[in-house]
């Protein structure tokens, strides 16, 4: 486990709350408790802060019942002199219980946004180190969901701490005061108050498994819609967007049942806020009202007693929402630790100087890949090429994969990223400029118009809204056909320039004579590198220094382009289609 840093030294130019966070710190996962106690200890001045003012404003309204009382007192005593002075009294108190409660609730927003943005940066953070590891170890839907209502349901248990502890000091405070005043009231209040409490305990945990589980149901109705959307042209290209809409209103049906099960059990929750505490009121107006009968109690002390129970209500209900708040956000937290506590695929070494001179060896098929060769791989099996594929690119099981003697896992991912850049069949185009796009770690060898000319993309800026590298391309190249997407995506890695290239199958979407243009150009621009491409298209094969036939994943004949055509049965097959 990552080493659990204290408190970061905070720069004296810049406020404590000062948000987005140059550095959110590193999160103790080892337990709910620790992960919730060190959000809160990394924002310990707005916690204690809002705390501060909390207990004032809670202590205040906690006071005015027996202000009130006096004040009545006076009233029946026509002592005009006491009236005055305890209506001054009322208003100053009333006016500190504004401004602390103002100040409370600033300070308790605070304290909700700052720990949703460190959260929202340590699950960024977290996403961006795993890299292309993350779309194969949880799901789009998971994270989106995570990185926005779970991470609001564990900030918003912060937002209460200020009126809890508020509403338990002013409890304590009152109890003192009724049971010194009135010990028969004083004790039916003060036992009565935690024995509601009580009463309310064995919800919360059916409530949390509810919740769970409807969190369970949420993140799998957004994983389907993530990927029905994503997969919206093709599910019309094959009629199949109705059986996915049918599927979909049968998980929203799901989550909807598991809401309503979870709604169920909080307006029970609601109900006994309600029921329990007007029954304790009941009980201190019916002793209350017999002891001013007998003479035992004045009247305003009565009223003051029923204003500390109806007080008493309040830290009640604030009670009765921390526990659902609690619950919701322990809910939550085990669910951004799942997330924070996923590790790489690959566990990598501290090597940062890979030699792209060295022969590329992958040890499971027997593949090797010479320095600066231009070499064409053809698979009978695409789903083993795409493995191929992600092991030389490091993706997974990098330790089979070999540069010079030394396994690809002796070395820092970001060294081999820099040495090899892998191209997956179907690369993502973030949205933005055409310019955006090509703004990646390169070596400067190449200029954007080098690619773009060497992957015959340059049409593409002719169809997009905007003026050369201006031009705009929407989310995932949507308004762009697949051959347009396939050639920038391949502009974008030619651009990169890496030591080793390798292009998992590059030009499938595109016409022949696109792709002849193509073949020759990327022969021209990969002089002096190494490039691996995986295709069955002639007009790249033809190019190739040396040709690899794989079956079953493994080297089963080699050579050039022409020598297996003549001489491998299962080449011609592949390559030819029978032809």
């Amino acid at each position: 486990m990552e080493k659990i840093l204290g408190l970061r030294r905070r720069d004296p130019r810049t406020p404590f709350d000062h948000v987005p966070f140059h550095d959110p710190g590193i999160p103790d996962i080892s337990s709910v408790p620790a992960f919730l106690f060190w959000i809160g200890k990394s924002q310990w001045w707005i916690i204690t802060t809002g705390t501060f003012f909390g207990i004032i404003a809670f202590s205040s309204l906690a006071v005015m019942p027996g202000f009130l009382g006096k004040g009545i007192q006076a009233i029946a005593d026509h002592n005009q002199a006491d009236v005055n002075r305890w209506a001054l009294t009322i208003m100053c108190v009333g006016v500190i219980q504004s401004i602390a409660g103002v100040l409370r609730h600033r300070r308790a927003l605070g304290g909700w946004v700052v720990a949703a943005t460190r959260l929202q940066q340590i699950i960024t953070r977290k996403a961006a180190s795993l890299g292309a590891d993350l779309p194969r170890l949880v799901s789009t839907g998971e994270v989106v969901s995570v990185n926005s209502n779970d991470v609001e349901r564990v900030a918003r248990a912060f937002d209460l701490i200020p009126r809890l502890s508020g509403a338990i000091i002013s409890f304590i405070f009152v109890s003192v005061i009724l049971i010194q005043s009135s010990p028969t009231i004083g004790w039916l209040v003060v036992l009565g108050v935690p024995l509601m409490s009580l009463g309310i305990a064995p919800i919360i945990k059916p409530l949390q498994a509810r919740e769970a589980f409807q969190r369970k149901k949420l993140s799998d109705a957004s994983n389907l819609a993530a990927d029905t959307v994503a997969g919206l042209r093709v599910l019309r290209g094959i009629g199949g967007e109705d059986v996915f809409i049918a599927r979909f209103k049968s998980a929203s049906q799901e989550v909807r049942a598991a809401a309503v099960r979870t709604a169920r059990m909080r307006s029970f929750l609601e109900g006994l806020q309600v029921i329990l505490p007007g029954a304790l009121i009941l009980g201190v107006i019916y002793i209350g009202g017999n002891l001013v009968v007998s003479g035992d109690l004045k009247i305003g002390a009565l009223l003051s007693f029923y204003g500390y129970s109806a007080f008493l209500v309040l830290p009640l209900k604030v009670l009765t929402e921390s526990a659902q708040r609690i619950t919701s956000a322990t809910v939550s937290a085990r669910r951004v630790i799942n997330l924070l506590s996923i590790t790489t695929i690959n566990n990598w070494g501290l090597n940062e100087s890979p030699n792209p001179h060295e022969i590329l060896h992958d040890g499971k098929s027997g593949l090797k890949i010479f320095p600066e060769e231009f070499l064409a791989i053809v698979s009978d099996d695409p789903l083993l090429a795409d493995e191929l594929c992600d092991r030389l690119g490091g993706f997974i099981e990098a330790d089979q994969v070999y540069l010079g003697a030394l396994p690809l896992t002796t070395f820092t991912r970001d060294s081999i990223r820099r040495a090899i850049y892998s191209q997956e069949k179907d690369p993502a185009i973030l949205s933005g400029t055409i310019g955006s796009i090509f703004s990646v770690s390169h070596t400067g060898r190449l200029s954007i118009d080098d690619a773009l000319q060497a992957s015959s993309a340059q049409d593409i800026l002719d169809s997009l809204e905007g003026e050369g590298l201006d031009a705009e391309v929407v989310e995932r190249g949507r308004t762009l056909s697949g051959g347009q997407r396939q050639r920038l995506s391949l502009a974008r890695t030619l651009y990169v320039d890496a030591p080793i290239m390798v292009l998992d199958d590059p030009t499938s979407a595109v016409d022949a004579h696109t792709e002849s243009r193509i073949a020759s150009r990327l022969l021209d621009i990969r002089k002096g590198r190494t490039t691996v491409v995986f295709t069955n298209s002639p007009l790249i094969l033809d190019k190739a220094d040396r040709v690899v036939l794989l079956v079953q994943g493994e080297n089963h004949a080699e050579g050039v382009h022409s020598q297996l055509l003549a001489n491998s049965q299962a080449y011609r097959d592949l390559v030819t289609r029978g032809a």
